[in-house]
């Protein structure tokens, strides 16, 4: 008998968020090695900074929740360098022997998102007017470029084992890890501080949370010993 089936429709929400809880801790799982647990929570460090950011700019670019030149204000400038230095500081490094497979992998898995990006670069820059849905057509490739890259970045840290990679040291980890979560928040606050109606405020409470979530898991691996 499955989990759902003997929990029962009134234990559902409890189990869901057990679920949940278990898959915003990674570094909890079964391991063979600490190793293998960082390597996990670096690719839980991807999946966080890339739906953070994607967060924050798509509500600033494509929303009025708050002002426009936000966008490129001093604050978000700082807080996305905090989460993108942090992002570096916690990602694996391709071992010498892979440097060759792993950039050809991840050559192969973003041409398609970065064709999409290029030929919305050369649109948005040729001298010709363009009908509404054109416009709203390059919006929307533009977006989903972005969002497909960020998709491939967190399949190809989540698919390398730890024979082509070497996961970054606990202290590393740690650090980038307490970056990107202050990256994070920063950019959640500002959002929250800045927002005129509710689709800014979920937005930054939702950065907020991803920090959180980083905080967390940096508290996961200080606990935890190999098993």
């Amino acid at each position: 008998m499955g989990e759902a089936e003997r929990v029962g429709w009134r234990g559902m929400p409890q189990l869901v968020w057990a679920v949940a809880g278990m898959w915003l801790h990674p570094a909890i799982w079964p391991a063979d090695s600490m190793a293998e647990r960082r390597r996990r929570v670096a690719a839980l460090a991807v999946v966080v900074t890339a739906a953070g950011w994607l967060t924050a700019h798509a509500v600033l670019e494509l929303t009025g929740a708050v002002p426009r030149g936000l966008a490129h204000s001093w604050r978000l400038t700082m807080c996305d360098t905090l989460t993108f230095v942090g992002f570096l500081l916690a990602v694996p490094v391709p071992r010498l022997r892979s440097v060759v497979r792993l950039g050809l992998l991840a050559v192969r898995r973003i041409a398609l998102p970065v064709g999409i990006g290029a030929g919305v670069v050369f649109v948005v820059h040729r001298d010709f007017a363009v009908p509404a849905v054109v416009k709203l057509a390059v919006v929307a490739a533009w977006w989903l470029a972005l969002t497909m890259v960020a998709g491939q970045a967190i399949r190809t840290v989540a698919d390398v084992d730890l024979t082509t990679v070497a996961v970054p040291s606990p202290r590393r980890l740690r650090l980038g890890l307490w970056t990107t979560a202050a990256g994070l928040a920063g950019s959640g606050l500002t959002l929250l501080t800045a927002s005129g109606n509710l689709t800014g405020v979920l937005a930054g409470a939702t950065i907020l949370t991803l920090a959180a979530t980083v905080n967390g898991t940096v508290h996961d691996l200080t606990d935890l010993r190999p098993t």
